[in-house]
């Protein structure tokens, strides 16, 4: 079974990852790992987030994203797309029991050696270089499950267009020790983990190489190079 998901899942990134190469320019900057276990947390601009972030990782790597069920079925090809190839886990907001579902499956993937992307705003915010509030789940999952925490920026999808400059701009992988995911604890590792989700300057109006070093389509810089300026603070946390 889970060799059948990680076959799918790497076909679904190469169809992927040719069909952003065609339209846009995708740049990526800095070292994303090429296997678990992992939380990347990511800001989330627009539709296409989901699948730049997929695509950038090594083919090596068992990708999945949590998403919230409602808003990855809008569109019957990111439905067709997404539920073919097995890379979603399904978040229903509206119920409890459902969410619990969901995270059982999150922490079953950590510890099985996978990486999960987790877009903690919660929330599509459509506007280049913002930062919404994190909803306190992720600091749950990462005190459940002890996982390290990879911040990545996404730069250039609030809005698209023919040959668009898009960009992953992956910072610091920070260890985080496990331990009870109390309300207070998940809500200072949510601070912790917006403060290192920079807001660094975007490929089009500074060149991201300002602070990631020279970019290429298929090559990453070192960790170093790839460490974004920090941006404002603006954890905030939903109960």
């Amino acid at each position: 079974m889970a060799h059948a998901y990680g076959v799918r899942s790497r076909i679904a990134r190469v169809i992927v990852r040719g069909l952003f190469a065609a339209i846009f320019r995708v740049r990526h900057y800095g070292r994303l790992p090429g296997h678990g276990p992992l939380l990347v947390v990511a800001n989330h601009q627009g539709w296409a987030d989901g699948f730049l972030i997929a695509a950038a990782f090594p083919l090596s790597a068992v990708v999945r994203l949590l998403g919230d069920r409602e808003g990855t079925g809008k569109v019957w090809w990111w439905r067709a797309v997404l539920r073919a190839f097995g890379i979603v886990i399904p978040i229903e907001r509206t119920s409890t029991t459902a969410d619990r579902a969901a995270i059982a499956t999150t922490l079953a993937a950590l510890g099985r050696g996978e990486i999960v992307v987790v877009f903690a705003e919660g929330r599509v915010s459509r506007v280049e270089s913002s930062l919404g509030p994190f909803a306190r789940g992720v600091g749950y999952l990462a005190l459940r499950s002890g996982s390290p925490i990879l911040p990545v920026w996404l730069s250039g999808t609030a809005e698209l267009y023919l040959r668009k400059e898009l960009a992953t701009i992956a910072g610091t992988p920070r260890l985080v020790p496990k331990g009870a995911p109390t309300k207070e604890a998940s809500l200072l590792r949510c601070t912790t983990t917006s403060r290192g989700l920079s807001l660094p300057s975007t490929p089009r109006n500074r060149r991201a190489s300002a602070c990631a070093g020279s970019p290429t389509s298929s090559r990453r810089g070192s960790p170093e190079e790839a460490t974004p300026r920090r941006g404002p603070e603006r954890c905030g946390a939903r109960r």
